[in-house]
């Protein structure tokens, strides 16, 4: 008889899912797929919803006993293998009272991975039978995640962390996640993803009412990475059409269906800025270390505060820095009065790369030091323990360009007719 196939889960560190032992995983003939996720909490919770055969968890040693005690206590036939720093004899059993299978000690020997892992599945098959059956019915709802993106200042690069925030959730998360492009005049999220449609969320203002999967199907534009984007109109004079009661409705159905949902916004305050904000559970304040930047967000941040505008958590995002000739840490802090979240590291070359290519970093040059700090900020914004400061990079290899038909992303002839504006 021959064995059946099973899925696997793996629950690693943001930065640590393209490790090669995973990537042999995915071409095991018996393994019918395997999930990366880089968040603990999401991975446990994908993890109950799709109740996979095996999940390993590569994570700290705190983590991964937590993790596999969640999973063991309400789905005990799901096999848990734990990878470990130190194998020794205190970590086994730590692991196995939590309800671990079986311990793999770094660096993971692949074949005693896989040896394991098939060895644990045949004790399990008979037990298993019945868990493998998930039930479409039961269960309420759960609305997603509204992250807004924004800036009292145009160029500070708002559009590069929305596009970027957007596709690291995607890959970190494995949830479905919609990215909004409410720059409304000018909205450059098509060009950053090379995504070009007729149809924009133009198409809801008059139609708010009516919003449903098929409406929305047809509107949103699926990105490679799985993201799914709302593009802004294609004329400026259609900013005027929307309004906070619709913005409103339109950022419900949204979140009905997405686990999170990403807004750029322009660099001005208006009705549609404020209405986004005050619905937000993650405001990312994006500013640069110049002092025009530094001084209209300190006006900003000064201004959401006396007006309680805002409801969730608030992050001050500190993009090119640090830099050549930028000023330090301590300085930003100290004028602003606010401490700063997180910080994006200058590197240029690879952003440009990037946007003239349509192709976020994360994607194109995903072991850059940027990109590493964008996936890390991802991370951060789903709840994960993450440190967001990196004042130094310790690359872990070379970062080498991609080359345009090495992505599906890109294609030269969408994006040239998006800059060009052709129907």
């Amino acid at each position: 008889m021959a064995q059946r196939s099973f899925r696997v889960v793996v629950i690693t560190a943001p930065d640590q899912l393209d490790q090669e032992w995973i990537n042999r995983l995915t071409r095991e003939p018996d393994i019918e797929a395997v999930e990366r996720v880089g968040l603990l909490n999401v991975g446990i919770d994908l993890v109950k919803q799709s109740r996979p055969d095996v999940v390993i968890f590569d994570r700290s040693l705190e983590q991964t006993e937590n993790g596999i005690r969640q999973i063991f206590t309400s789905m005990p036939s799901t096999i848990c293998i734990g990878v470990v720093a130190q194998g020794d004899m205190a970590t086994l059993r730590r692991l196995v009272a939590a309800g671990a299978r079986d311990v793999i000690a770094r660096p993971v020997p692949y074949q005693d991975l896989v040896t394991s892992i098939r060895n644990a599945m045949a004790t399990e098959t008979d037990r298993r039978a019945n868990a493998l059956v998930v039930s479409d019915r039961g269960g309420s709802p759960t609305r997603g995640k509204l992250v807004v993106i924004t800036s009292p200042k145009g160029g500070v690069g708002t559009t590069t962390v929305a596009t970027n925030l957007a596709v690291g959730l995607r890959q970190i998360s494995n949830t479905r996640v919609a990215l909004a492009d409410f720059g409304l005049q000018f909205g450059d999220v098509g060009v950053l993803m090379n995504i070009w449609a007729r149809n924009t969320m133009q198409e809801l203002f008059s139609r708010a009412h009516d919003i449903d999967d098929t409406m929305l199907n047809g509107l949103l534009q699926q990105h490679s990475s799985g993201v799914q984007v709302l593009l802004a109109p294609n004329t400026p004079e259609a900013a005027g059409e929307l309004d906070s009661e619709i913005l409103t409705i339109i950022l419900d159905r949204l979140l009905e269906r997405f686990s999170y949902v990403v807004c750029d916004t322009w660099s001005f305050l208006d009705e549609i800025t404020e209405t986004l904000l005050s619905k937000a559970d993650e405001v990312l304040v994006v500013t640069t270390p110049e002092v025009p930047s530094l001084k209209n967000t300190k006006a900003f941040l000064e201004h959401i505060d006396a007006q309680h505008l805002v409801h969730g958590r608030i992050t001050l995002v500190l993009n090119r820095f640090p830099s050549v000739n930028g000023i330090s840490l301590q300085d930003v802090q100290k004028h602003l009065r606010h401490p700063v979240g997180a910080n994006i590291p200058s590197e240029g070359q690879f952003v440009t790369h990037a946007v003239n290519r349509g192709i976020p970093v994360v994607a194109s040059h995903p072991q850059t030091w940027v990109a590493q700090s964008l996936l890390k900020l991802a991370a951060y914004v789903t709840g994960d323990d993450v440190s967001t400061i990196s004042l130094m990079h310790t690359p872990t290899k070379a970062a080498k360009p991609m080359r345009p038909e090495q992505n599906p992303a890109w294609n030269r002839r969408s994006l040239m007719k998006i800059v060009r504006g052709d129907a």
